[in-house]
């Protein structure tokens, strides 16, 4: 009940015009910022970090953390209508969203991914009111065993996107893990398949595999099809903007789970939103009964990896908020934010600096349902833009790729790496081979090998490390058993008839 009355006192103190107006601003500056392929909320919070120094504290982090939940909303408007994933964690987004597009349901995808954001906000932030003394604890007990476990899980829980072929999966997957040790080695400082480039020395750039996998692939299938893409093209009718009672209800499972898992994901160290928008997909397509809908505008696909999305936001700000420990680079930006405006992050800062703290939680609930009225009132514009567009639609994706890569690190040579991914992604949906494990282990892989060899220098290269603590040893068995479970499965199919 205590932190339920330092709510009510956040919101009390979020009462003023400055604080409702920065809250506004960076809704929509975020909302905007997410959707552009290249930025994302690290680097939306890093360019508008200065902007806040001229602001009092409560409305500096209201309008901080309200560009971070911009973004993490945004993100998902480009992989939906353009399939082209605004910041990592929308990656998945483009799976299910972009085909409905395709199938003239882009204001409703729209629609229902913005209610399982606002509802997985909501969950992550009721969390985080109430469960951050517990689960705090919870995150700072997992040591590079446990998140060399953790990822190791994630990545071949993954290899579940080819299960029409399990082989195409995990070349998949080994091509990701290819692709993320080049660069320096993070424990011994040598460089790696750099070709004799030092533009390859901090590795391969995430923004332009994932734009190029996903955006430029698009855009060459688009190019080569023989028909034009489907003219059904979504009606701005009321009715089919706003998803009805079943639709919700159709969806509530998928959106439950991927807000559970979503927070608890976020509140561990270096796992973070892409992580746990993965992890909920992978989840609900093996428990539905329809998975090869998966990939074809299936509904829970959809929900299921935004609600996680969002509801990481509050898990992420666990460990920020009682310990003072930044679990990802948005949440070390937002500690730098905390110290420039006088806050000393640590165990006591809610004891030291509560009032602010509780303000800025309140904000958090305010930014998650301004951006809930914002999405829904903009469905009909979005929805008249993908029809305007769609003549135009090829050169609109190609132009908005370049930009958005080039202006990452301003370097031509991303955008050359983006268009050699651009093929590859072109020619593996072509012959079916799953993007989704190869941008997932991208994402872990240094994770993973970092991981690997601290577990292993902590333990003298012995193995045992890894069995002989509870967390890791059980996500190691879990791994197994992903790993057994089709086996398992054709070979019940085949004994089924002998039983029966």
């Amino acid at each position: 009940m205590d932190n339920l009355a330092n709510l009510m006192q956040g919101f009390a103190d979020l009462a003023t015009f400055d604080a409702l107006l920065w809250s506004i601003i960076g809704v929509l500056l975020g909302t905007f910022i997410g959707a552009l392929p290249g930025l994302g909320p690290v680097a939306g919070i890093a360019l508008l970090l200065p902007l806040s120094f001229t602001l009092d504290t409560v409305p500096a982090l209201v309008l901080l953390m309200a560009i971070y939940q911009g973004a993490m909303y945004g993100g998902r408007i480009s992989s939906i209508l353009i399939n082209v994933p605004g910041e990592p964690s929308a990656v998945v987004t483009t799976f299910d969203g972009y085909p409905m597009t395709r199938q003239g349901r882009a204001g409703y995808a729209l629609s229902i991914s913005a209610i399982a954001s606002f509802v997985g906000g909501t969950i992550g932030f009721i969390g985080l009111i109430f469960l951050m003394p517990y689960l705090s604890a919870v995150g700072l007990r997992f040591g590079p065993p446990e998140m060399f476990a953790l990822m190791l899980f994630a990545l071949v829980a993954t290899s579940g996107f080819g299960q029409d072929n399990l082989l195409k999966g995990l070349v998949s997957l080994g091509i990701g893990l290819l692709i993320a040790v080049i660069g320096l080695d993070r424990i011994t400082g040598d460089v790696r398949i750099s070709y004799g480039t030092v533009l390859l020395w901090d590795g391969v750039s995430f923004v332009a595999i994932a734009v190029g996998l996903f955006g430029i692939s698009e855009a060459l299938a688009l190019l080569t099809e023989r028909e034009r893409p489907e003219e059904k093209l979504p009606d701005i009718r009321l009715k089919e903007l706003i998803p009805g009672l079943q639709d919700l209800l159709n969806n509530a499972g998928s959106i439950l789970r991927g807000s559970l898992m979503g927070y608890v994901i976020g509140v561990l160290p270096g796992a973070g939103s892409t992580i746990a928008t993965f992890m909920s997909y992978s989840v609900e397509k093996r428990l539905s009964r329809t998975p090869e809908k998966f990939g074809a505008g299936a509904d829970q696909g959809l929900s299921a990896p935004e609600a996680a999305n969002n509801a990481s936001i509050g898990g992420a700000l666990v460990p920020l908020f009682t310990p003072g420990i930044p679990s990802s680079a948005i949440t070390a930006v937002l500690l730098g934010a905390l110290i420039t405006v006088g806050l000393q992050p640590g165990p006591r800062m809610l004891e030291t600096s509560g009032n602010v703290i509780w303000a800025t939680i309140a904000g958090l609930f305010l930014a998650n349902f301004l951006l809930l009225i914002f999405n829904t009132a903009f469905v009909p514009a979005f929805t008249v833009l993908i029809r305007w567009s769609q003549p135009y639609l090829i050169s609109f994706i190609t132009v908005l790729c370049i930009i958005g890569v080039y202006f990452d690190k301003l370097q031509f040579f991303d955008v050359g790496v983006m268009l050699v991914f651009g093929i590859l992604g072109y020619f593996m949906r072509i012959y079916r081979y799953p993007l989704a494990p190869l941008i997932l282990a991208v994402v872990l892989g240094p994770l993973l090998e970092t991981n690997l060899r601290q577990s292993l220098l902590l333990s003298a290269n012995s193995p045992e490390i890894f069995f002989s603590r509870p967390i890791s040893l059980t996500l190691l068995s879990a791994t197994v058993v992903v790993l057994l479970l089709p086996g398992l499965r054709h070979v019940w199919r085949r004994l089924r008839p002998v039983f029966n």
